[in-house]
């Protein structure tokens, strides 16, 4: 599995079906590997702090570009990916040995 649905229940995320997803998990091969974040599979994300997602846990696609930013004691890692059909595009701004590469998303067991 490349995606895990998670809904966000009193402060603590639990597995869940795709229908009652808030968040989804994804492990990225990169320096930040672990990331959960929030999604909506059906509507408009306007106005919303939620990244749109496919429903799909083998290929996910979500939309848009997805940056995070992370102090650590060397400095800053920025990492600036786009995630489609399971593949994740890493940025050239990216600030880690993945910028400019094209990778598959690990598996959320691994």
């Amino acid at each position: 599995m490349k995606a895990a649905p998670l809904k966000l229940i009193d402060d603590t995320y639990h597995p869940c079906s795709v229908d009652e997803v808030t968040h989804v998990r994804l492990r990225m091969p990169c320096p930040i590997s672990d990331r959960i974040i929030p999604v909506i599979t059906k509507g408009d994300r306007e106005n919303t702090p939620c990244w749109t997602w496919n429903g799909d846990t083998e290929k996910p696609t979500l939309k848009p570009s997805i940056l995070t930013r992370t102090e650590t004691s060397k400095g800053v890692i920025v990492c600036h990916s786009f995630v489609t059909n399971g593949v994740v595009e890493f940025l050239t701004d990216c600030t880690h040995d993945s910028a400019g590469k094209i990778l598959d998303l690990l598996d959320i067991d691994q």
